[in-house]
């Protein structure tokens, strides 16, 4: 699985949120500094970290971040970890006219200014990271993962879930009172949800896919839909679907986060061992 640091200014955040949510989209695991950094970490050990991890570094290269002493330390760092492993990690993506600085002058950059090009760079910034794009439709890549971590709690992680529907809570069914002839109906889920398992399936719910999309929601251990009686067997595949896709998400959500603790875990012994060599080497006569 390939991986990338994404360093940029804050004021092109936006972009870069979006360019985050497609290469997750795409299996890609994404270090995002609102997703990584935590309230009293020290920023430049936190984006070292980073940068040592991450295989690929991309320089969100903009009017914003050209100026910005921070994007240009983070540039640094990673050149100085190209240089070493003799491979080529750092990659220009531009998303307006600026001039490159002068440390990326002579790399052959993604254009990214034009936005009608925007597929055609960004197959080729996967093809260059060695990642097979998926085949989706635009409506699931808008709908699919924020950044790695960004919902996934850092304590015990949740299990797979598996969650199926398994019926309709017929005595549930209510009358909405502002809709006439729309009534809110309950579809049992096999299993309660967990925070994070929502999120997904909120996601995948958030951009129509057709022309008799209707609110849907989580209560509890129930999906909910509010539509027509005559609608309900559409609904009902609309919501198997986004049920599946919220197991699929959560799944990968998790490997991604178990792979960057087993990452931390050998980082950590990696330390250790260094540690005890420098003990064993003590000279005590």
């Amino acid at each position: 699985m390939s991986s990338i640091f994404l360093s940029h200014n804050s004021k092109d955040k936006p972009w870069v949120r979006a360019l985050a949510e497609r290469l997750i989209t795409d299996n890609v695991v994404v270090w995002l500094d609102e997703a990584e950094i935590n309230i009293g970490d020290s920023l430049i050990d936190k984006i070292s970290e980073g940068i040592r991890e991450m295989k690929y570094v991309a320089a969100i290269i903009s009017k914003n971040s050209v100026g910005s002493s921070w994007v240009q330390k983070e540039i640094s760092i990673a050149m100085s970890k190209e240089i070493s492993g003799r491979q080529v990690t750092v990659l220009p993506l531009v998303i307006d006219d600026c001039e490159l600085p002068v440390s990326l002058s002579d790399k052959l950059y993604a254009d990214f200014k034009n936005p009608d090009d925007f597929e055609e760079s960004y197959d080729k910034l996967l093809r260059t990271i060695g990642v097979k794009k998926q085949a989706k439709s635009i409506n699931d890549q808008k709908s699919n993962h924020r950044v790695v971590n960004s919902t996934i709690s850092s304590g015990e992680m949740p299990q797979e879930p598996g969650i199926k529907i398994i019926g309709i809570l017929k005595e549930r069914t209510r009358q909405d009172s502002e809709y006439s002839g729309l009534q809110d109906y309950f579809f049992q889920l096999s299993k309660s949800p967990s925070g994070d398992w929502v999120h997904f399936f909120n996601q995948s719910r958030k951009f129509p896919r057709h022309t008799m999309w209707r609110r849907a929601w989580v209560e509890g251990d129930c999906v909910v839909v509010k539509c027509a009686s005559g609608e309900l067997q559409n609904h009902l595949n609309d919501l198997k679907k986004d049920v599946a896709d919220a197991n699929i998400n959560l799944a990968q959500a998790i490997e991604q986060h178990n792979e960057k603790e087993k990452r931390e875990a050998q980082r950590r012994e990696a330390e250790r061992i260094k540690r005890d060599m420098l003990f064993d080497d003590l000279d005590f006569s």
